[in-house]
């Protein structure tokens, strides 16, 4: 019962994090919606959850691109690695 409840807790906030940035983006605050997806990435890197904030993340960079918010999305891009390269550094001693 212990590592059940363990298990569910990451689940959970894997699925609350998804939850906010989502609901941020879909109102139009992509900005604020970066924050929750990327945590969400640097945290939880194996998750089905982050794999759906790596996409969203992609997008957004993708669409400031496409409207010539080029130092933006470099900027999204850079913070993008950065989470992703957090993962690589504590998994390998």
């Amino acid at each position: 019962m212990a590592k059940q409840k363990q298990e569910s807790i990451p689940e959970a906030i894997c699925a609350s994090l998804l939850r906010v940035a989502s609901a941020l983006d879909e109102q139009g605050k992509v900005h604020q919606a970066l924050a929750p997806y990327l945590k969400l990435i640097e945290r939880y890197p194996n998750s089905q959850e982050a794999s759906v904030a790596t996409e969203k993340v992609l997008a957004i960079a993708e669409d400031m691109r496409e409207r010539g918010q080029h130092h933006m999305a470099i900027s999204v891009f850079d913070r993008l690695e950065a989470a992703s390269q957090t993962l690589r550094v504590s998994e390998n001693p």
